[in-house]
């Protein structure tokens, strides 16, 4: 293909910062990323790149020929945090900050659609010469509404053929510039909980009248903390936090409930259902035994593998058109988890991490943090790799060995609800 991926994503730098910098001025929660979906739309019609928006899903935009090859699906979130954003940085004045208080593009899902939305336009710019054919696949609700499983949903239902997935990730750990691609355990999986203890209320002078959900809540808490080395293999990573606690509303009054949530992060599938196991039945033991009872909101992530042959084609793509020294290839796992992990269990894919760490800028703060901030000077390095792979990858016509998920899309989300619907 007559594309010099690296160049054209210099020559598109400044939109690639101007979509950016509108994005992260405009941020919106999960769920709520109207004007965020109308400003993608409005760009990939002056591209001239067909797309369908799903209803509480976000939007695919396509580009090429599904007839002259295989499909290659990339993927950008386009959801922002509940965070007050700090104007500085680790060292200086931001140069751009939300404009919506108490929202902030504090994981970088503005520089994923920023990359994403410039790869479009210069895949669409050579259309023609695409041996097969791309999804553009903006998700809405990354950080929590699940909205992803509308998209999948509608996948299955207009029976979209994908032949594999890749998606970016900005990651303040690693250099600036630096493209961090390997296979295997890349983000962690999740065994999330939100549990409501419930006992019953009194005063603080009696506690013998009453059943404290403190109590039982501490006794709960220290039997789950002992789970890692109880029943977890030693030889399998898992952490486990808790990480929101409400109860009771003043110092003498015995509260009827408690809530408390948090995650257990994993890389075995096994270990996670594991810890969901002796985690209920430390709930139903405890509780029963301090008079109380529960409800627990519990899901299990998978963690996300990347394809080995994905990962091998990336790295690849990335020394063809970037250069070897923009290659990380044994990079720790990220603990956090991600919703991609759902589409690296259909079809084989890959997430790579951005590195974004400039000292001299102060671009270091970690992930949901007020300092966060992009070195926007590195946002054509992702441009230039999802370009340049996209062309090798549809270009490619040997094995990617893969074990697809055991059943369909829909037997994969399972009776999950739909996400919740946000007004405009």
């Amino acid at each position: 293909m007559a594309i010099n991926a690296l160049s054209a994503a210099k020559e598109n730098s400044e939109l690639t910062i101007e979509l950016r910098r509108h994005i992260h001025r405009h941020p919106e929660l999960s769920g709520a990323e109207f004007e965020t979906l109308k400003y993608i739309r409005k760009h990939l019609d002056e591209y001239g790149v067909d797309y369908v928006e799903v209803e509480d899903g976000g939007i695919l935009g396509f580009l090429g020929d599904e007839t002259k090859g295989r499909t290659l699906l990339l993927r950008a979130d386009i959801d922002a945090l509940p965070i007050l954003e700090n104007k500085r940085n680790l060292k200086r004045e931001k140069t751009v900050v939300s404009e919506n208080d108490g929202v902030h593009h504090a994981c970088g899902h503005d520089a994923h659609t920023s990359i994403l939305l410039t790869a479009g336009k210069i895949l669409k710019e050579h259309e023609a010469e695409l041996n097969g054919r791309v999804i553009l696949f903006f998700e809405r609700g990354e950080e929590g509404t699940g909205n992803i499983r509308q998209l999948m949903k509608y996948i299955e239902r207009e029976n979209i053929h994908v032949d594999a997935s890749h998606a970016i990730h900005v990651a303040p750990q690693f250099p600036a510039g630096k493209l961090i691609v390997q296979s295997g355990a890349f983000f962690a999986g999740a065994y999330g909980f939100n549990v409501t203890i419930t006992g019953q209320d009194g005063h603080g002078s009696r506690p013998d009248l009453s059943n404290n959900p403190i109590d039982c809540f501490v006794a709960v808490y220290n039997a789950i903390s002992t789970i890692r080395l109880r029943k977890i293999s030693p030889y399998d990573t898992l952490t486990f936090s808790v990480g929101q606690l409400t109860a009771g509303t003043r110092g003498n009054i015995i509260p009827q409930d408690l809530t408390f949530s948090g995650s257990a992060r994993l890389y075995s599938e096994e270990a996670g259902e594991k810890f969901g196991a002796e985690f209920t039945k430390i709930l139903d033991g405890i509780t029963a035994a301090y008079g109380c009872t529960y409800t627990n909101a519990a899901f299990l992530g998978a963690p996300l593998i990347n394809n080995a042959k994905i990962a091998e084609l990336i790295q690849n793509s990335v020394k063809s058109a970037i250069g070897e020294d923009a290659l990380v290839t044994n990079a720790e796992p990220w603990m956090g988890s991600e919703s991609f992990s759902l589409l690296t269990k259909l079809y084989p894919g890959t997430m790579i991490s951005l590195g974004l760490d400039n000292e001299e800028l102060g671009s270091g703060a970690q992930i949901h943090n007020e300092y966060f901030d992009i070195d926007e000077d590195i946002l054509h390095v992702g441009v230039a790799e999802t370009a340049a792979f996209a062309v090798d990858f549809l270009n490619y016509k040997g094995d990617i060995p893969f074990t697809p998920y055991d059943g369909t899309i829909s037997d994969l989300l399972g009776g999950m609800p739909s996400p919740p619907t946000a007004k405009k």
